[in-house]
């Protein structure tokens, strides 16, 4: 069955193999997602450049690149390049960089002198004693009380049949297994590893965990004894913090890393933009906040109203951090991943107590926004949604409602400028649409634009820029309204609005098509930021709009769906709030609307699909928890489901933990699988996705943006129903 979806082709520009030269950086050296950092002996910084695929060696200033490793090369011919590696660690005493390759589920140790790398050994892949490494991402070497040093790694995926837990693996220096824990269990309590992605230890023979799964820190003695994979700790294991039950994917504050420098224990993340700073006994000593600038970058190009601000912004506050280690003879100085900007900072945070800002040095990755330069596509960072808009779509006039003069005064004002527009338009020949004919929109959230492209095109082809009005940061989700009578102020009667939901400033913002064809702001965004009350917003995500002018708000961390009205004045009104048959653990991401007007929504934390009417009213729901290890086996089974569209009665879902891509068809009150596809470790020009987000459907063809590899992705599906075979007489 998966084989009726299947991956085209994908848009964004990539940083091919061997196209990196060596030497002095230039001005628009850009990097992509990077995640691991760490200093060698020689104070030179490895990072993994892992949107790339790649691990790059930068001199300890960051001026220069050293090397540009893709794969275990001439000493190791058969193995593939890296794909996706995660994090490096180095060897206690040998001059040996341990890099985890999550997509090649291995460890590649690269060993190195002052002048050359090369591939020392591969291991990960398993024996009679150990299942082969799934995917390996944090990594650690800490010394146990037998003197002797061990390396442990996070798998963070790994499970079995009968147990979703991950694990974390313990290797000898030289890659033989040695033993493997999945749970933590003390006195009171007893840990599941899932989803583990960071690792590091301290000089005390501690290892410090980052659970992600369950938004925690633990601190593990290995000292204790592992039994059936499970850690016996004489007491309650230590946890740095944790958030409690989760509420949302779109939470940002989640632990995913945790680095141990000397005596500090850093945990970047869990405070949404900052670094918290624990002594080794968990005790909190300070809040890291933000960067003052020495130096980052030149004058940054500008495209929109947005952009005037985007080059001081990204220097006065921490984007996402996420690996940190120390530099090398320097004290209080240090270097920081920011996948969600791709760059790598060097800086200051000196020791305080109390709130403390950090010092910026210096900087690698420019912004990957080369749109002045002449290329067929530019580079997308944190490409977020994609949405088309049809130019052929025009709806009949809605009859005005009676007993409302202001909307009936509205709608007659709106007819008379609508006619002389329509005259206006006819004269001189001008299409406001004509820019978006067979287009592509897409949320480039990281470079704060909305980019066009054309998807008629062979091959896909970026046009330019669409965004003339203010484009707020942290803008998401977005869907595109065709009123059945343009509402006051709307320049230009027939043409769509665009919805955009804003993460950080909790708010709907609006655009229309000017007549030169670009979009601009309409009228003032609405909601407020707020935890329960009616009209307000907390970390809204999805959005819908139906035929109506209803629209249906995904308000992630209000655990409801928020319901509004657009009028034909243009104003929003707040109509209500609803969630699913009373239950306040409730975590919708995403909603769609099929043909009926009912919602479909992607219940996150309850690993479902949530149906509704049009009214609210809960319907039916579609799925349960589990790893989809077989697409056309495992179609039910979900993790955290993070997307839905629809097409016609066909519907999909972004499956996210799962990486896999589910296509079914809408049949009454069920649904019906057709089709689907495992889309993770594959390199991102072969259809391979690391962070899918708001997925689009049309036409025979899926729209797959991914917010780490920064590429939409597209794949065809078929769009009428299968015919059965005839049967010979």
């Amino acid at each position: 069955m998966s084989q009726a979806m299947q991956y085209l082709c994908s848009y964004g520009d990539l940083t091919l193999p061997g196209s990196t030269p060596t030497g002095r950086l230039a001005d628009d050296f850009t990097l992509n997602s990077p995640v691991g950092v760490h200093a060698d002996n020689y104070g030179r910084l490895w990072v993994c450049d892992t949107g790339n695929s790649r691990v790059l060696v930068f001199s300890a200033d960051l001026s220069t690149l050293l090397h540009v490793v893709e794969g275990p090369g001439e000493h190791a011919p058969q193995a593939p390049r890296l794909l996706m590696p995660f994090h490096v660690h180095p060897h206690p005493t040998h001059q040996i960089m341990y890099c985890t390759d999550m997509g090649h589920g291995r460890v590649v140790a690269f060993a190195y002198d002052e002048y050359e790398v090369w591939t020392d050994f591969i291991f990960g892949e398993g024996d009679d004693s150990y299942l082969p490494l799934s995917d390996p991402n944090g990594i650690t070497v800490v010394k146990e009380q037998d003197g002797n040093d061990y390396l442990y790694v996070c798998d963070e995926f790994f499970h079995t049949d009968d147990d979703l837990a991950s694990r974390c693996v313990k290797f000898t220096l030289d890659g033989k297994f040695v033993a493997q824990f999945r749970y933590v269990s003390g006195p009171g309590v007893k840990h599941q590893l899932l989803w583990p992605q960071g690792l590091a230890s301290d000089t005390k023979g501690n290892l410090y965990l980052a659970n992600t799964g369950f938004y925690e820190v633990l601190k593990i003695s290995t000292a204790w004894p592992i039994v059936d994979g499970v850690v016996q700790a004489p007491h309650d294991t230590v946890l740095l913090h944790q958030h409690g039950k989760p509420t949302g994917i779109g939470k940002f504050n989640v632990m995913r890393s945790v680095c141990v420098v000397g005596d500090r224990v850093m945990v970047p993340g869990h405070i949404e933009n900052a670094i918290a700073v624990y002594d080794l006994n968990g005790k909190l000593e300070t809040v890291v906040n933000g960067l003052l600038p020495l130096w980052n970058h030149g004058l940054e190009p500008v495209h929109s109203l947005s952009d005037f601000v985007y080059g001081a912004l990204e220097d006065l506050v921490f984007v996402g951090p996420y690996q940190i280690c120390a530099a090398e003879g320097e004290p209080d100085v240090y270097f920081i991943s920011e996948p969600f900007a791709s760059r790598v900072i060097k800086a200051r945070i000196p020791r305080q107590r109390g709130e403390e800002d950090a010092l910026l040095i210096e900087a690698v990755g420019h912004r990957r926004d080369d749109q002045e330069r002449r290329r067929r596509t530019s580079q997308f960072n944190c490409m977020t949604a994609v949405i088309g808009v049809d130019t052929r779509r025009r709806a009949p006039p809605r009859a005005p409602t009676s007993g409302n003069w202001v909307e009936q005064w509205a709608m007659a004002g709106n007819r008379m400028y609508q006619y002389w527009y329509d005259q206006w338009r006819l004269l001189t020949g001008i299409d406001p649409l004509a820019r978006v004919g067979g287009v592509s929109l897409n949320i480039d959230s990281g470079n704060w634009c909305m980019k066009t492209f054309n998807t008629d095109a062979d091959p896909y082809h970026q046009l330019q820029d669409l965004m003339r009005g203010f484009f707020v940061p942290g803008d998401l989700a977005m869907e595109v309204y065709y009123p059945q009578t343009a509402p006051l102020g709307q320049l230009c009667p027939g043409t769509p609005l665009v919805f955009v939901t804003n993460f950080n400033t909790c708010t709907v913002s609006m655009y229309q098509f000017s007549p030169a064809g670009f979009l601009i702001n309409y009228g003032l965004p609405f909601g407020r930021e707020g935890l329960g009350g009616d009209g307000t917003l907390k970390a809204p995500q999805g959005i819908a709009v139906n035929g109506h002018g209803e629209i249906y708000i995904a308000d992630s961390l209000n655990n409801r769906i928020s319901m509004w009205q657009i009028q034909p004045t243009g104003y929003v009104r707040f109509v209500k709030n609803f969630h699913w048959q009373d239950s306040d653990t409730f975590t919708p991401c995403d909603i769609a609307v099929d043909a009926q007007d009912r919602l479909f929504v992607c219940d996150q934390f309850n690993n479902c699909l949530r149906v509704f009417d049009r009214q609210g009213q809960s319907l039916w729901s579609y799925g349960q928890l589990g790893y989809c290890d077989n697409v056309d086996t495992d179609y039910e089974k979900f993790m955290l489901p993070a997307s839905v569209c629809i097409d016609g009665d066909l519907l999909f879902v972004n499956d996210l933990v799962n990486r896999a891509l589910k296509m079914f068809r809408i049949e009454g009150d069920r649904l019906s699988y057709v089709a689907g596809a495992s889309v993770f470790k594959k390199y991102p020009d072969a259809g391979g996705v690391w962070m899918p987000y708001f997925i689009y459907a049309d036409r025979g063809r899926l729209y797959v943006p991914d917010t780490t590899f920064n590429v939409v992705n597209v794949f065809s599906y078929p769009t009428a129903p299968a015919v059965p075979e005839r049967i010979a007489a």
